[in-house]
């Protein structure tokens, strides 16, 4: 029998037609046939079957066993289909949710982005059973609390995480933070309470920044968790009444809070800068602070943002259309965008290649007004943005000073 955790996955994802990347007129879902090769390391017993299975009818609606693999050779399987939807969402297992193949480029057993036109290439070494491998702790002081009730009454409270480099609780000589302000708090700084195990490591980031000179200012770090609800996190951070409602909590309710209740102003009173960082749909939010509320920010980092994209699953979402509808207001403010080039990213990439098309043709220059990154090996999850958050918050934080 052979040893599971000793097993290297190769898959190889490729489709015959691939979408543009041009402006559309309306979203795309047309059927696409993709190929898929894997390959081991070592040989399977003769009794195992690799499949892929997944978010849609075609994929067994993840019973484990959704479409199989053809054993070519001894350490080769193919696979061709033709996908009825744009995206899904998938795993790879050996038939059975006890034999869950653990991705390393992935990190976790997460579930993957399937996209028209993928070309893409994993490493497993590990079959068993799903598992949530923390990466990752907590540096320095933290302290988390229920955020303040919504005057309006239309955003729930929630958990809200509080950190710096140090305990401004015991230090009575304190010079001042400035304000980085973040959704999704639950995968900010705390492995163990992000949705995988793995976070942004924010803080220790940020530690790095100061103990390297990089930034001259400590930071406090904002984040509220996201809606416990998918679809809200969606509203809650997109265009529309329920993102409006969120925008409006954020700047006048939950930045007041802060500076009355935290020492950010410190004993000089010097007034501190106000920075956001979000992702996917918190990069949409992003995006929407750059450029409606640029006022408001010194800085503004936009990781992954899905502005236009119907990549299935309740992800339907078109925040430049309203941000057209405005005469494209430019932002003023230093603004990072990036995007990896795997999985859901590339689903994003139209999207985002027409935000870019957009603010150069309203003035703005690439690299001094806003900053874009393309990591073309990285998936769209935390570990992405870890690796990518110390340059964006870097650049941002030292444009503000221009």
């Amino acid at each position: 029998m052979i040893n599971f955790k000793k097993i290297i996955v190769i898959v190889v994802f490729t489709a015959f037609t691939t979408t543009g990347c041009g402006p559309r007129n309306k979203f795309q879902n047309d059927i696409q046939s993709v190929e898929i090769q894997l390959f081991t390391s070592v040989p399977l017993v003769d009794s195992d079957t690799i499949f892929i299975t997944g978010s849609n009818d075609q994929l067994g609606q993840w019973n484990g066993r959704g479409i199989p693999f053809t054993r070519k050779d001894s350490l080769r399987w193919s696979l061709y289909f033709n996908s009825e939807d744009s995206a899904f969402s998938y795993k790879i297992t050996l038939g059975t949710w006890e034999k869950e193949a653990l991705l390393d480029e992935v990190g976790s057993n997460r579930d993957l982005g399937g996209w028209n036109g993928m070309d893409t290439i994993f490493h497993c070494d590990y079959f068993g059973p799903a598992e949530i491998i923390i990466d990752g702790q907590i540096s320095g002081y933290h302290e988390t609390l229920q955020s303040p009730i919504d005057p309006d009454g239309i955003i729930p409270s929630r958990r809200m995480w509080v950190w710096s480099p140090y305990d401004f609780r015991k230090n009575k000589s304190i010079s001042g933070f400035d304000i980085l302000l973040m959704s999704d708090g639950q995968n900010v700084i705390d492995p163990s309470s992000s949705t995988y195990g793995v976070d942004w490591a924010v803080d220790e980031s940020i530690i790095s920044l100061i103990d390297s000179n990089i930034i001259d200012r400590d930071i406090l770090v904002v984040a509220l968790d996201c809606s416990e609800s998918g679809n809200n996190r969606r509203l809650e951070y997109g265009p529309g009444d329920l993102g409006d409602a969120t925008i409006k909590y954020l700047t006048q309710t939950i930045i007041p809070f802060v500076l009355d209740n935290y020492p950010v102003t410190g004993d000089m009173g010097v007034v501190p800068k106000i920075f956001f960082a979000g992702s996917s749909m918190g990069g949409v939010l992003g995006f929407r602070l750059a450029t409606e509320y640029d006022y408001l920010f010194d800085g503004v980092m936009s990781f992954s943002p899905a502005v236009l994209v119907n990549a299935g699953d309740g992800l339907s979402v078109d925040a430049l259309t309203p941000w057209a509808a405005s005469g494209y207001k430019k932002p003023t403010t230093p603004f990072y965008i990036d995007n990896g080039g795997l999985g859901l990213e590339s689903q994003l990439q139209p999207g985002i290649d027409l935000l870019l098309a957009n603010l150069d043709s309203i003035g703005l220059k690439r690299n001094k007004d806003y900053l874009w990154i393309k990591d073309p090996a990285s998936y769209h999850g935390e570990l992405g943005w870890r690796e990518r958050f110390p340059s964006a918050f870097s650049w941002v934080f030292n444009s503000s000073k221009d």
